[in-house]
C-alpha cells in the first residue's frame, strides 16, 4: 500500500453521489457510484422504491474541481438508465451522463478473478451523505480499508462466476455502489453491495442497527456486460 494518500487523491474525482429532487428545493441523496469508461456504475437496489419519474430524473454529484489540497466543487448532473444496463440479480446498474463533464475521470477496472483472500482494499463513497450536509459539513467523500475476508460463487450457475467478495470493513448506509480498490494497483475490483448489521444490545429501546465488520461486494467482472 506504498502512497496510499495519493492513490486515494488520485481516485476521489471519479466518485459520485447519487440522488434526486423530491421538490425544487430538496435533494434525496441514494448512494454512490463511480465513472467508468465515461458511464457512471452503481448498485440497482438504488432505485427500489422509486418512481418511474424519480428514477427519470435522477442525478450525479459530481467533482468538477478540486482546489488546493481539501477544497472541493460538485455539481449535480442529470443521468440516464437504459433498460439494457441493469442487472437485478446481481445488483447492478450503469447509468450516463445526459451531458457527459469536462475532464471527465475515470477508474481502471481489474480482474476479479486475480483477487485473492488477504488482499487489501480499501472503499470510497458517500456514506450519511444527507446526514452529513444537514449537519453542517457539506458533501463529504469517506475512505474506508478492508481486507478481502472470503470470496463466495453462484452456486445456481453451472459456470459457478465468482459473485460476492466478503470484507472486512464496515460500510455504513450510502456506500452503496462505491467502488471496492486494489489498494496496490489502484484498480477497481469490486462494487459494494451490502453490509451487516446487528440490532443495538445497548440502547434497545431504540431501533439502531449496529455495523459488523462484514460487508459484501460485486466482483468488478460481473459489470463488464453491462459496459457493453
Amino acid at each position: 500500500m506504498n502512497n496510499l494518500p495519493q492513490k486515494i487523491k488520485e481516485t476521489r474525482q471519479s466518485i459520485v453521489a447519487i440522488g434526486f429532487n423530491p421538490n425544487p428545493n430538496q435533494i434525496t441523496i441514494l448512494g454512490s457510484g463511480f465513472i467508468c469508461e465515461g458511464k457512471i456504475i452503481t448498485v440497482a437496489h438504488l432505485l427500489n422504491n422509486l418512481s418511474e419519474d424519480q428514477i427519470k430524473n435522477l442525478k450525479a454529484n459530481v467533482m468538477v474541481e478540486q482546489v488546493g489540497r481539501d477544497l472541493e466543487r460538485y455539481q449535480w448532473m442529470p443521468i440516464t438508465l437504459h433498460s439494457d444496463k441493469k442487472d437485478i440479480k446481481n445488483d447492478l446498474a450503469v447509468f450516463e451522463f445526459e451531458t457527459k463533464p469536462e475532464n471527465i475521470k475515470n477508474l481502471i477496472l481489474s480482474d476479479s478473478e486475480n483477487v485473492e483472500i488477504g488482499q487489501d482494499t480499501y472503499f470510497i463513497g458517500f456514506p450519511y451523505a444527507a446526514q452529513l450536509i444537514n449537519d453542517g459539513f457539506g458533501v463529504t467523500l469517506v475512505v474506508n480499508k478492508g481486507i478481502i475476508s472470503n470470496i463466495k460463487r453462484d452456486g445456481t450457475d453451472p459456470d459457478r462466476k465468482r459473485n460476492w467478495f466478503i470484507i472486512d470493513g464496515i460500510s455504513n448506509p450510502g456506500n452503496s455502489g462505491c467502488p471496492v480498490i486494489n489498494a496496490e494497483t489502484n484498480e477497481v475490483i469490486g462494487v459494494m453491495s451490502i453490509s451487516f448489521r446487528t440490532p443495538s444490545q445497548v440502547v434497545k429501546e431504540l431501533d439502531i442497527r449496529e455495523p459488523m465488520h462484514i460487508a459484501g461486494a460485486k466482483p468488478i467482472n460481473l459489470v463488464r456486460q453491462l459496459l457493453k
